[in-house]
């Protein structure tokens, strides 16, 4: 059997690495239901069948996830001189580099496409690469996006990686306390004082504590909590009832609208993804052994993939709708077969760019990095699959 690296000892938690590829695999699922509806109007047939399918609750998992991540690979390098900067150069090396590739290459297309450019496309860009929030094609569902739509949840990561760096000088449980303190206090200044202006609006919204769920967590795994294998099971059971239940509404939104990063989501979504990042870490905190030799390879793989996937999967739809319709009506395949051709080209070009792009570059910044500036502390600087 494939042993995975998580026996006692190793750096990943196995079961958070596939959880996030079934989080990426959300989002694709979602947006390949979208895609399938826009390109059964252009062709001028009959609107699909809609799903309520909770393709968002991808971009929730992700944000516990995050949280939890931060925890477990900083927990050395907090209250060390010079950790903020050790921490924010790691991060830039890990998100940056796809996400403007990403950015440029979805400007390119839109030079070259039928919709063209941004009414202001320099703001559009410089904003998008700061990640900055700014309104593109103006608001929508009260929601700015970037030139790249994807990357409205990154800029809510690197706000929540700056108030992490702001605070690494302190002991990790003090860090985690802090940073709890500071996203109430935005999300109460949000409540309170309403703002109107794009970027203060975006920042206090409720779902940044998604990311105070996950450091949460990060804590009970340093901590050694651990859940029996019939509590992790009804506690992961009782977390996708609610979410499929969906008490809130959060799954009735019209097609093409988005879903409001409000109170309503943190609890209708937020709580259920850290419940079932909860019952997944729990369960594994105890059965390291075991689960490093369940044979979960490919979500494993999956999940190695997920940054790359959740980046690049609107290009393979996107091409794969223009080569479809271009086909003609004779020759064109039905929605499902293009359904499964789209998500069989997303996963591919996921692994393809994470191959060839995404690893590679990667090593070579770290590598620059090393070279430049000696490790802080051993842990700070360790191979950790899931950042």
């Amino acid at each position: 059997m494939t042993r995975h690296p998580s026996a006692p000892g190793g750096d990943t938690v196995v079961l958070v690495q596939v959880l996030r590829g079934l989080a990426a695999a959300l989002v694709l699922l979602g947006h390949t239901q979208e895609q399938l509806r826009a390109a059964a109007l252009k062709a001028g047939l009959a609107e699909p069948a809609r799903l309520a399918w909770p393709g968002g609750f991808g971009v929730d998992l992700f944000f516990c996830i995050s949280g939890f991540i931060m925890v477990l690979t900083s927990a050395r390098l907090a209250g060390q001189p010079g950790a903020a900067g050790e921490f924010l150069v790691r991060r830039a090396i890990r998100l940056v580099p796809l996400y403007w590739l990403a950015t440029g290459l979805y400007l390119l297309v839109l030079a070259l496409g039928t919709r063209g450019l941004p009414a202001q496309p320099l703001t559009a860009l410089w904003t998008s690469l700061a990640f900055l929030p700014y309104p593109v094609d103006g608001l929508r569902g009260g929601m700015a996006y970037p030139l790249l739509s994807l990357g409205w949840s990154l800029n809510y990561e690197v706000l929540f990686y700056l108030l992490f760096a702001s605070l690494l000088a302190l002991p990790m449980h003090r860090l985690v306390a802090g940073v709890w303190a500071l996203l109430l206090a935005l999300v109460a200044a949000g409540a309170w004082l309403q703002p109107e202006a794009t970027a203060p609006a975006f920042w206090t919204r409720p779902i940044v504590l998604e990311f105070g769920l996950g450091m949460l967590l990060g804590q009970a795994w340093h901590a050694g909590w651990r859940l029996p294998g019939w509590a992790a099971l009804g506690l992961g059971i009782a977390a996708l009832a609610g979410l499929l239940a969906d008490p809130l509404g959060l799954l009735q939104a019209a097609a093409g609208t988005s879903t409001a990063n409000d109170a309503r989501r943190l609890l209708g979504w937020g709580l259920p993804a850290a419940a079932l990042l909860l019952a997944l870490t729990g369960y594994e905190r105890g059965q390291r052994e075991r689960v490093a030799r369940w044979p979960l390879a490919g979500l494993v793989r999956l999940g190695d993939w997920s940054y790359a996937l959740y980046l690049f999967h609107p290009f393979a739809l996107l091409a794969l709708t223009r080569l479809w319709l271009s086909a003609g009506e004779a020759h064109r395949p039905g929605l499902p077969l293009l359904g499964l051709l789209m998500l069989a080209g997303s996963v591919l070009l996921a692994a393809l760019v994470h191959a060839r792009l995404d690893r590679p570059l990667t090593r070579l910044l770290n590598r620059r990095w090393r070279e430049r500036r000696p490790p802080l502390a051993p842990a700070a600087h360790a191979r950790h699959p899931l950042t």
